[in-house]
């Protein structure tokens, strides 16, 4: 909702460009964000189990399929980077939109597996131009305004949609089959397009009441071991991003909070990236990193120890609190470095450990002990990125003090 101030400066006309409502701007991104990345690329989650039982799947295939998923957002993330800001953009970004509601809907038209490859090939890449498009195009109107600080609640939107995805299977799981919750979600994202169409667009929001504190910019840290950092915790966060709601299935003492799980996890990402940038600006970027790498650490072992449903939803809780939270902060400090290309590098560097978990975690199969073994490879996983995360703090500060 838009408060009367910014209303009326809407109705204002400007000669340079069009004068939205920041609020506006903004629940427009966050909308975004949830059709593309919270329900377009995450629904797979929590469907998952259902898909597995009603078409006879077995966890090598769903790995394969988030795999593939994966490489499409890489592709996309790398070819979204070379497109400059203008109409081109806007436009690729509202076909993105719209392209990912399409995939969100055809995953539920068919059982063949190589069909759904592509398909889910497609909605990676379509999440990957909206995402990076809808992000730029917000911050780039908010920042100017003094605003910036607002843009962190855009990664909300990846929270809500994780969030609604569980609260619909645990809802509706009795009365929709796999196939009617993915097209069911299509159309729901789909009534949401006009308005994210009408209000994501390149725009310019006056200034008025700064929105928070300006962040700082931190300290630059070394790309190489930031690089093996960032390539862990892809690969042990796509582990757990893929199959948390089917391990807790998996096991009859928490068969019943896994759907809850998911919610708990979108709950906790909604402020994720608002809290963990505040505690950057406290305590430092590499400290506040190293936190959130401990949390997620623990979230993703937790499962491996105990079937405890208070420790699941803790899990959950540590989990969907820091995966967001941690790409913000670990761009941040890498995304200068390389000579302006660092988002890219470590972008692909995660891309390719997203890639690799999922293969890994489903070919090791059903079960418990499968995804026990799962857990404990995404965890050691997790801890040599703190290690090397370590290391980058190390060389930063002896370059600080040899300068």
């Amino acid at each position: 909702m838009t408060s009367g101030a910014d209303s009326a400066l809407e109705n204002r006309s400007d000669p340079s460009g069009t004068l939205v409502s920041g609020g506006r701007l903004l629940s427009g991104g966050i909308l975004s964000f949830t059709v593309c990345m919270g329900i377009g690329r995450f629904f797979y989650t929590p469907l998952l189990p259902l898909m597995q039982t009603q078409v006879g799947f077995g966890s090598d295939v769903a790995g394969l399929i988030a795999s593939v998923n994966f490489v499409g957002y890489l592709v996309g993330t790398l070819l979204a980077a070379l497109v400059a800001k203008g109409r081109l953009r806007l436009v690729l970004f509202r076909v993105a939109l719209l392209v990912s509601i399409a995939t969100t809907f055809a995953t539920g038209l068919t059982e063949s597996a190589p069909l759904w490859l592509v398909i889910r090939g497609l909605a990676g890449i379509a999440s990957a131009f909206a995402f990076q498009f809808a992000a730029l195009i917000v911050i780039e109107a908010l920042a100017p305004a003094g605003q910036g600080a607002r843009a962190g609640w855009l990664f909300g939107g990846v929270g809500i949609g994780i969030a609604l995805s569980g609260l619909a299977t645990r809802t509706l799981g009795t009365i929709l089959n796999w196939s009617q919750f993915w097209m069911g979600a299509g159309l729901l994202c789909a009534l949401a397009a006009p308005f994210i169409l009408s209000t994501v667009k390149d725009a310019r929001v006056l200034s008025g009441l700064p929105h928070g504190t300006a962040l700082r910019t931190p300290q630059p840290l070394p790309l190489w071991p930031l690089l093996i950092n960032y390539t862990c915790e892809g690969f042990g966060y796509s582990i757990t991003a893929t199959f948390l709601v089917a391990i807790f299935k998996s096991r009859p003492a928490l068969a019943g909070i896994g759907d809850w799980a998911w919610v708990v996890a979108g709950l906790a990402g909604l402020p994720s990236c608002i809290f963990w940038s505040a505690a950057a600006e406290r305590i430092g970027y590499p400290a506040a990193l190293a936190l959130a790498y401990i949390m997620q650490l623990a979230g993703i072992l937790l499962p491996a120890f105990t079937d405890s449903p208070a420790a699941a939803l803790l899990s959950a809780i540590f989990f969907g609190g820091t995966f967001m939270a941690i790409t913000a902060l670990i761009l941040a400090v890498g995304r200068k470095s390389a000579r302006g290309q660092g988002f890219a590098v470590l972008t692909a560097g995660f891309g390719l450990g997203q890639i690799a978990g999922p293969l890994v975690a489903g070919y090791l199969g059903n079960g418990a002990a499968g995804f026990n073994t799962a857990l404990f490879i995404a965890g050691g996983a997790i801890l040599v990125g703190l290690l090397f995360l370590a290391l980058a703090v190390s060389q930063a500060r002896a370059r600080t003090s040899a300068a």
